[in-house]
């Protein structure tokens, strides 16, 4: 009888085990629809980046295809055409948008919008300085349209910050930004860091908003939001400059001015900062790309000086990737009729520890379960004989 009732157990055990379908895979999906350079996807689609991840690459058209190298398109699971649209962003855990040098198109934002207010969402979003190497600030007003619309607090300045002495080559615009991030999430972001610094070539200047009000979450560390984790910075001696002046029809800076105090036209400043939302939602804004633009970071060379910026890529891929994969935190509402008259709701949170169970229906598992029982009964029927 006991040998009959474990062998009923573990079948019962087996009938409700969820069972693996590509449903529960991670997808990570690169966009290039937007006319950035592919130069670094060939680095993140190798196995120690993002080797066992779901890899997709968002394209507008054709005209795309023929900017990125056949052994570099070899390297994705999938290729969608469209931009950002619902049916592109369906299925689409983690999200990253290289430096963009268009702007979004009709639809785009409340598709994006409609995406992340899922939970289990990862966006990282890098933009530029306001160098007009593409004529003006676009990489600025698609980063900061995109945050608004996402309700995050970061932004970034219609600005360039140059580094005069912790730079690349004697050149103040080849920042090595300096990998120093929050305590809460240090642990993940310096893995296997050796040099503390990445190359961040000619970036802009982000800050967050308090309040309405910007604040340079680096200097300003007290007022800076709980939820709001500094990646990388520049130091002391770093400098705000005005590249792109409203007398050339730039745009004005909105925090850091040129020509204003030390307290706003000096650094240190923030150049990567992640937000955690509600939901286990993650956005990770930079201030320079992990693919594209003139010379991307996640090199681990550039000009003979060795660099972290491949390890950093890594492991923020890793940290983004933990953030989808946490369990949900239910929130369950329960209304019960008290009198005829009076109504009570109760509201009952409680963690949810079971996994998220993708292609397999219930029927099939009820299905499983009675078969087991049947097989159970089986088993006690022969044992007693």
């Amino acid at each position: 009888m006991k040998l009959a009732a474990l062998a009923f157990a573990a079948l019962l055990l087996v009938a409700f085990v969820p069972l693996p379908s590509e449903g529960g895979r991670l997808v990570i999906a690169f966009d290039v629809s937007h006319r950035q350079s592919p130069a670094g996807l060939e680095i993140l689609a190798l196995a120690n980046m993002t080797g066992r991840l779901y890899k997709v690459l968002i394209i507008f058209d054709s005209s795309d295809l023929q900017r990125i190298p056949n052994a570099t398109l070899r390297m994705f699971n999938e290729i969608r055409a469209g931009g950002f649209n619902a049916e592109n962003l369906r299925d689409v855990d983690i999200l990253i948008i290289g430096q963009p040098e268009a702007l979004l198109r009709s639809g785009e934002l409340e598709a994006l919008r409609a995406w992340f207010s899922q939970p289990n969402r990862a966006l990282w979003i890098a933009a530029d300085s306001d160098y007009p190497a593409q004529g003006s600030e676009r990489a600025q007003q698609f980063m900061n349209q995109v945050l608004e619309a996402l309700g995050s607090v970061i932004r970034i300045d219609h600005i360039s910050v140059e580094e005069p002495t912790f730079n690349i080559g004697g050149a103040a615009y080849r920042v090595m930004g300096t990998i120093d991030p929050s305590p809460e999430i240090a642990g993940i972001i310096m893995q296997d860091v050796k040099h503390r610094r990445a190359l961040f070539h000619g970036p802009g200047g982000l800050y967050v908003l308090v309040n309405n009000r910007p604040v340079n979450p680096v200097k300003q560390l007290d007022l800076k939001p709980r939820n709001v984790y500094i990646i990388v910075r520049t130091t002391n001696e770093s400098r705000v400059v005005d590249n792109n002046p409203q007398e050339r029809g730039g745009l004005p800076p909105v925090f850091y001015d040129p020509l204003g105090p030390a307290a706003v036209s000096r650094g240190p400043f923030p150049l990567m900062l992640a937000e955690l939302m509600p939901n286990n939602r993650i956005i990770i804004a930079s201030s320079e790309t992990p693919y594209g633009g003139y010379a991307h970071m996640t090199q681990s060379v550039h000009r003979g000086v060795a660099l972290d910026g491949h390890v950093l890529v890594r492991n923020l891929i890793v940290l983004m990737e933990q953030v989808v994969s946490r369990p949900q935190v239910v929130t369950e509402t329960r209304t019960a009729t008290v009198t005829l008259t009076q109504v009570v709701t109760q509201v009952v949170t409680e963690t949810a520890t079971t996994t998220e169970i993708r292609g397999i229906d219930t029927p099939i598992a009820a299905a499983l379960a009675v078969l087991a029982l049947i097989v159970g009964v089986g088993l006690a029927f022969l044992l007693r004989r």
